[in-house]
């Protein structure tokens, strides 16, 4: 409208009559010409517009042609509405019920028709009733998460490496329902629970037990399923039970000393947050307990028969029975790298 109006002014100086006509005054001619051309101007715009509202759209193809649906493209519709087969293992049944890398699964499943929008619940109904087994024996895990009933299946991805998420398809752990109660038993990372291959080292990590107990358990039968796991004889155990009574203390430990207590008789039903495991270096008598090998004035003393601890995980590289492989070095120098290729 700016434009319209300066281009009106300088029309109307530049206008022989408006030069001749003195009585009138130059401004105020040019400022209603200038109206009446931006008049002009939006009625050209505003009957553009309405032709164009009116005016039928030109096709590129024919009408039949643009409802078509391609063959192709529709097959390719309906198999992307459902999953890919999707796999479930079964844990073993019994009061284990940790899921780690040497979690054992002697029964697995797959699952098909199964649409990422159905929720986790309407997922262990198909595999119950594929299973034949009642619906409370199929609770849903990941390696580190449980899915509740409310989430979605597509909701069950995170492209996080480590978590168990990072799949799709995801990969599913099915536990059976809990007859008594969890109880969480922390073992930190030793050369005792470490796994050596080929004088490698493959696993060095802290684990977290997780067992099924009643009220009724004895401290000697959680310390056997300790030994199960992590073979350490339970006499070598020493288990510590960290309490909270509420949310508002950091909480206490309770030494689990008696073996012949149960579950019940040390409340861990109710404010157990974890058991705390070590292992007891000295025997019943205060010995200390040599489950390894050693030196002395005698000579080099193998380990025992029955240890449990793995030969490889000795630092010792001047012992007798040292693995050639040497766990300090890398698997490969580049210069012996480079020199045998050379020599080929």
């Amino acid at each position: 409208a700016q434009a319209i109006l300066a281009q009106a002014e300088l029309q109307c100086f530049q206008s022989p009559r408006l030069r001749a006509a003195v009585p009138i005054n130059a401004m105020q001619e040019a400022s209603v010409l200038a109206e009446k051309m931006l008049e002009e101007e939006l009625a050209r715009c505003k009957a553009s517009k309405e032709a164009l509202a009116t005016k039928p759209k030109e096709l590129s193809v024919a009408g039949e042609q643009m409802l078509g649906i391609d063959a192709s493209q529709l097959k390719a519709a309906k198999g992307a509405e459902m999953l890919k087969s999707i796999r479930v293992r079964f844990i073993e049944e019994g009061a284990d019920r940790t899921i780690d890398a040497f979690t054992q699964y002697p029964k697995q499943c797959t699952v098909e028709g199964v649409s990422a929008q159905e929720s986790v619940l309407e997922l262990r109904k198909k595999i119950a009733e594929q299973e034949r087994v009642p619906i409370q024996d199929v609770n849903l895990f990941g390696n580190t998460t449980v899915f509740t009933d409310k989430l979605l299946v597509a909701d069950l991805y995170v492209d996080w490496m480590g978590f168990g998420l990072e799949d799709w398809p995801p990969r599913f752990i099915s536990k059976p329902r809990v007859k008594g109660f969890e109880i969480f038993v922390d073992v930190p990372c030793s050369r005792d629970t470490s796994v050596w291959e080929n004088g490698r080292m493959q696993s060095y990590y802290d684990r977290q037990l997780i067992f099924d107990v009643q009220l009724s358990t004895k401290v000697a039968e959680l310390k056997g399923m300790i030994a199960a796991k992590i073979k350490i004889p339970a006499k070598r155990h020493n288990l510590t039970a960290h309490i909270r009574d509420s949310l508002q203390d950091a909480g206490r430990f309770i030494p689990l000393d008696n073996d012949s207590k149960t579950m019940g008789d040390y409340d861990l039903d109710k404010y157990c947050v974890a058991v705390k495991f070590q292992k007891s270096q000295f025997d019943e008598n205060g010995d200390f307990v040599f489950d390894d090998a050693y030196w002395d004035e005698a000579g080099y003393h193998p380990q025992p028969s029955d240890t449990w601890i793995p030969q490889d995980s000795l630092c010792d590289r001047s012992r007798p029975d040292a693995n050639k492989v040497d766990p300090t070095q890398p698997l490969s120098i580049v210069s012996d790298r480079r020199a045998k290729e050379n020599q080929g």
